[in-house]
């Protein structure tokens, strides 16, 4: 019976041990499947790109999934519009993948790059060419936080 007890004893420290060091460790985080979705994302006001738009109406949502210290990852959705970064480079480099709709970005060299659902690119920071999206667009961003 004291073996046993003993044995108990060991393992029930075990657990309030690791559960101790587990509180203190990051754990993974779900991103939120209903943003995912396209659901409760926030409005953008209309003319916070009002000095790009070059066509359509930008009726932008856009919701974070995750603030860290070094990344951040959003989902964001526009109805069918099409920008014009000559004045206004991009100045952040994005990981993007394609939820739905269509994205078509054309390079000042008239070079373009169609992407459909499923599709996954990487915007170097400076981006300078057209961004048009299709249809009900969303998209998952990652993105690097800027350093101070």
């Amino acid at each position: 019976m004291r073996k046993q007890t003993s044995f108990v004893l060991t393992v029930a420290v075990s657990l309030v041990a690791a559960t101790a060091f587990a509180d203190d460790s990051p754990a993974p985080v779900r991103l939120d499947a209903e943003k995912m979705a396209g659901l409760n994302l926030t409005s953008i006001p209309p003319d916070a790109y009002s000095e790009i738009l070059v066509g359509g109406e930008l009726n932008m949502r856009v919701a974070t999934l995750f603030e860290g210290t070094e990344l951040s990852v959003s989902i964001f959705e526009s109805t069918p519009a099409k920008t014009d970064h000559r004045t206004r480079p991009t100045d952040i480099d994005e990981f993007v993948y394609v939820l739905s709709g269509k994205l078509i970005l054309t390079e000042p060299n008239g070079t373009a790059h169609e992407y459909l659902p499923g599709d996954s690119l990487v915007l170097p920071v400076g981006y300078t060419g057209t961004w048009e999206m299709k249809g009900n667009y969303r998209e998952l961003v990652v993105v690097m936080q800027k350093g101070d």
